[in-house]
């Protein structure tokens, strides 16, 4: 990836990232969208992230891979176990 300025929202944050990257982060976003339908996109930390009641999931793309965050202590302790290593 290509240094670039940071992004005022996803869909240009998704513009400036690889082809492969974004058809990756892509589904991410609509998989995201459809298990959070209220949560609100946003850009934090220069990557999309979801809020609702609070921060939930962020992703991001890098030179050689793509990110998935989960932000939300409560998602965590409800999927403990498949979140193991």
């Amino acid at each position: 990836m290509k240094q670039r300025t940071p992004a005022r929202d996803v869909n240009v944050h998704l513009a400036a990232v690889s082809k492969e990257a974004r058809a990756t982060l892509e589904k991410l976003r609509k998989t995201i969208k459809a298990a959070a339908p209220k949560a609100a996109e946003i850009i934090s930390y220069q990557i999309p992230t979801y809020r609702y009641h609070g921060p939930l999931v962020a992703f991001a793309a890098f030179k050689n891979h793509c990110g998935f965050y989960v932000l939300s202590t409560s998602v965590m302790d409800a999927h403990r176990d498949e979140l193991k290593p």
